[in-house]
C-alpha cells in the first residue's frame, strides 16, 4: 500500500460521514487524534524478521483511516477552526509514516515520522508553550577552553485564568514560567491571592454517580517528569471536554480548596461544586439537615432532565456560594429564607408521598 491510497480511502469515507458541527465535533476528533498519536510506533532503525513496530503499524491502519476520515469531514465545515487544518496535516503525515513502516520502507518512514512529529506539535495549541525549547550551545572561554555561565531570562507564557475566589471570578491574563508547575497569583480585581497548578493531561476517568461525577485526572507536571493524580467529586453536572496532552490549570484558594479546572488548550473551564453542595438550603437549615435530601432529589430527578433546569443548576452553582454567605451573615434574612424553603420542602415531600 502507498500513503496516497490510505488518504484517498479516508477521503471517500469522509464523503458519507455526518460528524456534526461546532466545537463538539472538533473536540471529539481532537481527542481521537490525540489518543491515536499516543499509540503510533516509531519506525525501527533496522530491519528484522517479525518486527513488532511493523505489526503495530499494520494493526493501526484501519484506525488511522477512520480518524483521518472524521477529520476530513469536520474540515468540510466553512466556519470550522483553523486548528482542524493543522490537525489534518499532522494526521496525513502520520498516515504516510504508518504506511511506510507497515510495508518496511524504513528510510521513507523515518523522514515522514520526523515531519509528522513537527506537524503534531504545531497542531496542538499549547504544546509549544510548555515544551522544552532547544537548548543554546555552551559558551566557551577562548583562553581556558572551559564553559562559562551565560545568563538568560526564563521564558514566560501568558494564559487566561479566572479568579477562583468567592465573589470575584474575574477573567484575566497571567504570566507563568512553563518550567514550574506551581504558581501563586494575585487577582488584580479583588487583590486576593490564589494558587495554580499546571500539568498536561495524561489520562482522565469520569465515574457517573446518581447526583455527581467523580473526576480522576492524571497529569504530567510541567517542567518535570512527575505524574500527579487529582481526584475530586463534582455535583454541577458540567461537561469538561479534554484530550491527551491538553494543558490544564487547577486553581485553588489560599485555603487549598480546589475551585476551578481550566483547559488552556480549548478554553473550557469547570467550576468545582462539591457533591455535598446545596448552598442556600444548607445556609438556611444547616449542614447535614434532613431537608437537603428532598431538594437534592428534585435537582437530580427533575431539573437535570430539561435544558432549562440544567441552566438553572449552572446559574445556582455559580451564584450560590456568595448568596449563601450573604444569607448566613444576616439572621433575619436566614430566618425568612428558611420559612420560604420549608414551604417548598412541604410541597416536594407531598408530591413524593402522592
Amino acid at each position: 500500500m502507498q500513503p496516497e491510497e490510505l488518504i484517498r480511502a479516508a477521503q471517500t469515507r469522509a464523503a458519507g460521514l455526518d460528524v456534526g458541527r461546532g466545537d463538539a465535533a472538533l473536540e471529539r476528533v481532537r481527542a481521537q487524534a490525540s489518543a491515536l498519536f499516543a499509540k503510533l510506533p516509531e519506525p525501527p532503525v533496522y530491519r528484522r524478521a517479525e518486527d513488532p513496530s511493523r505489526k503495530a503499524a499494520q494493526a493501526l491502519l484501519p484506525e488511522m483511516e477512520r480518524v483521518l476520515a472524521e477529520a476530513f469531514a469536520v474540515a468540510r465545515e466553512p466556519a470550522v477552526s483553523p486548528l482542524v487544518d493543522r490537525l489534518v496535516a499532522a494526521l496525513r503525515a502520520h498516515a504516510e509514516a504508518l504506511v511506510h513502516t507497515a510495508d518496511g520502507r524504513l528510510e521513507a518512514a523515518e523522514l515522514a515520522w520526523r515531519k509528522a512529529q513537527e506537524l503534531e506539535r504545531a497542531a496542538h495549541p499549547t504544546r509549544q508553550m510548555v515544551g522544552q525549547p532547544p537548548r543554546p550551545p555552551p559558551v566557551f572561554d577562548k583562553d581556558s577552553g572551559l564553559s562559562r555561565y551565560d545568563p538568560r531570562n526564563a521564558a514566560q507564557a501568558t494564559v487566561k485564568l479566572v479568579c477562583p475566589n468567592t465573589g470575584c471570578k474575574r477573567l484575566g491574563d497571567y504570566a507563568f514560567v512553563p518550567t514550574h508547575a506551581y504558581h501563586r497569583f494575585v487577582c488584580p480585581a479583588c487583590r486576593v491571592p490564589f494558587l495554580s497548578y499546571f500539568g498536561e493531561l495524561k489520562g482522565l476517568e469520569v465515574e457517573h454517580r446518581r447526583s455527581s461525577k467523580r473526576y480522576r485526572f492524571t497529569v504530567d507536571e510541567v517542567g518535570s517528569t512527575v505524574s500527579t493524580r487529582i481526584d475530586f467529586e463534582e455535583a454541577g453536572g458540567q461537561e469538561f471536554p479534554a484530550a491527551r496532552r491538553d494543558l490544564l490549570a487547577f486553581l485553588y484558594t489560599e485555603q487549598r480548596e480546589l475551585k476551578v479546572v481550566v483547559n488552556l488548550t480549548n478554553g473550557k473551564l469547570m467550576w468545582v461544586s462539591p457533591a455535598s453542595s446545596c448552598f442556600v438550603v444548607t445556609a438556611a437549615f444547616g449542614e447535614g439537615a434532613p431537608e437537603l435530601v428532598a431538594f437534592r432529589a428534585y435537582r437530580d430527578d427533575v431539573l437535570r432532565k430539561s435544558r432549562l433546569g440544567q441552566g438553572f443548576i449552572d446559574g445556582y452553582y455559580y451564584w450560590g456560594p456568595p448568596l449563601a454567605a450573604w444569607v448566613v451573615r444576616r439572621p433575619r434574612v436566614r430566618a425568612g429564607v428558611r420559612w420560604a424553603l420549608t414551604r417548598v420542602h412541604g410541597r416536594l415531600t407531598r408530591k413524593e408521598r402522592g
